[in-house]
């Protein structure tokens, strides 16, 4: 792991949004960080025994922004 990876900055990751999805049954949850979307994988995952899935999604664009 390099420290020159721009990806690996602190904080950096706290700012994406994540979608935690279960392919066994209808978890899901929407999450800041990709921590945050680790933790709540592994306690469904403690729970159930279910596999899940972490999504990054992409920031939304303003209509708005697009047009001025």
């Amino acid at each position: 792991m390099s420290g020159d990876d721009p990806a690996l900055e602190q904080g950096e990751d706290d700012s994406k949004q994540f979608l935690v999805r279960c392919e066994s049954c209808s978890f899901e949850r929407s999450t800041d960080g990709r921590e945050e979307a680790t933790r709540l994988g592994n306690i469904h995952h403690r729970e159930t025994g279910h596999e899940i899935v972490a999504l990054e999604v992409p920031p939304s664009v303003e209509p708005d922004s697009e047009t001025k």
